[in-house]
């Protein structure tokens, strides 16, 4: 799909892409999380609006995760990036490295809200082991991630309009939704409506436990959770309760879902069964059976 913007629209997205001078005032933060940008090598941006920009996109998600506001995050520039690290800073700040230069605000948006993602999914919980953190069903939140970071692109445009981080910044809202779209075209992303998401699992579960980073196979199932994110109440609080069980590297897929679905509370367990039938894993347990009819 090809995305066309009106020239007057264009011209000013272009405008953000090559460099603005800096604003003139400051409208303050717009979320409680304690964002920190370092300095470092981010293009034409300055790092203090790369921080104004990534405090806008946390306070998207926030208000469906409002317990982990009080998480601090230093954000840095780094050439093998985008990633969270396992090791905190000093002052036990989570760390991500973003890959991103210049005012594309857009793309900062996209890498920040993915990783934040894996923030609220508590990736930390993850067993670690000789070799490093337990992988085996990392292509999941992966996947999910990428589902969250599109669904946090969707709705940036609407908070950003009302209040962008500097006056005159409004015009650059409909930039978020029209990368989402660039995005979600990709033909890997469109699988065939009668494509059975469970049977691709099947197909393909044992090479994503060993490489989580199969990032085609992650987008192709992110954009069969994008509808259920959007669709479903109290999907977005779900994410939050993932991998609060310490896990195992022989816990099995369904063990881990349905791991999932015991931490989480009543009200989003829905969204967890949903995801759970996707992947022909519904009828797991008889856990699942509590789940309300939908």
């Amino acid at each position: 799909m090809q995305v066309r913007f009106p020239l007057k629209f264009a011209s000013f997205v272009l405008a953000f892409m090559v460099g603005l001078p800096a604003p003139a005032a400051d409208q303050g933060p717009r979320a409680r999380m304690a964002i920190h940008v370092e300095r470092g090598d981010w293009g034409n941006a300055r790092a203090e609006d790369v921080e104004k920009v990534l405090t806008a996109v946390a306070g998207v998600l926030l208000p469906y995760v409002p317990q982990r506001a009080p998480d601090r995050i230093a954000v840095e520039p780094s050439e093998s990036g985008p990633r969270v690290l396992f090791e905190k800073s000093p002052d036990g700040a989570y760390r991500v490295q973003l890959s991103v230069k210049d005012t594309r605000w857009d793309q900062f948006a996209y890498q920040f809200s993915h990783e934040l993602c894996h923030i609220f999914t508590n990736f930390e919980q993850r067993e670690i082991g000789r070799a490093g953190p337990a992988r085996d069903h990392q292509w999941f939140e992966e996947s999910l991630c990428e589902a969250v970071a599109l669904f946090a692109l969707d709705r940036l445009p609407a908070t950003w309009e009302r209040s962008p981080p500097y006056p005159g910044w409004e015009g650059y809202a409909p930039a978020f939704r029209a990368y989402a779209q660039r995005v979600l075209s990709a033909e890997h992303r469109h699988p065939s409506p009668n494509e059975s998401i469970a049977a691709w699992y099947r197909t393909n579960r044992d090479e994503l436990a060993r490489n989580p980073y199969l990032r085609q196979e992650n987008e192709r199932l992110a954009a069969r959770l994008l509808p259920l994110l959007e669709g479903m109440p109290g999907s977005l609080k779900a994410i939050a309760y993932l991998n609060l069980e310490d896990s195992s590297s022989q816990e099995s897929f369904r063990a881990y879902l349905e791991s999932w679905y015991r931490c989480c509370p009543g009200e989003s367990r829905a969204f967890i069964v949903q995801v759970m039938s996707l992947l022909g894993e519904r009828n797991a347990s008889a856990v699942v059976a509590e789940a309300p009819a939908l």
